[in-house]
């Protein structure tokens, strides 16, 4: 008859041991869900900082050489816009780029006549992107 005490023991903490489970469960689904609304929250609002700040445009490098000067640019935002315009020493140049409509975060190529030097100023979506050839 000894072992009856026992075996309600057992089931005694067994029972104490899955109603902990259920209730450490149900507490982290609360703090999981409460993250992962705070994580979208800051996402959300980062996204909203970025489009309010506009186009993110950098240039990433640049190269004479007998064909022409070409410039790389990088549009790491959630905006883009095609260039507009350039100008080369205060004077509009002739330039072709492979740069779409649509080209956030993407590299692209902007090619300028050979032998263009000197402060240029590449316009994309009304802003102006300041570079030294």
């Amino acid at each position: 008859m000894a072992s009856r005490p026992a075996v309600g023991e057992v089931v005694g903490s067994v029972s104490m041991l899955a109603i902990t489970i259920a209730l450490l469960g149900g507490a982290s689904y609360f703090a999981l869900s409460s993250i992962d609304g705070a994580a979208a929250m800051v996402g959300e609002s980062a996204q909203t900082e970025a489009r309010e700040a506009g186009l993110l445009v950098t240039v990433v490098g640049f190269q004479s050489n007998a064909t022409g000067t070409y410039v790389w640019l990088l549009d790491y935002g959630w905006e883009s816009s095609p260039v507009g315009s350039v100008l080369v020493n205060g004077q509009p140049v002739s330039w072709s780029t492979n740069c779409p409509g649509d080209w956030s975060g993407t590299l692209c190529e902007l090619a300028l006549p050979q032998g263009a030097s000197g402060p240029a100023t590449v316009v994309i979506g009304g802003k102006a992107l300041e570079i030294t050839l």
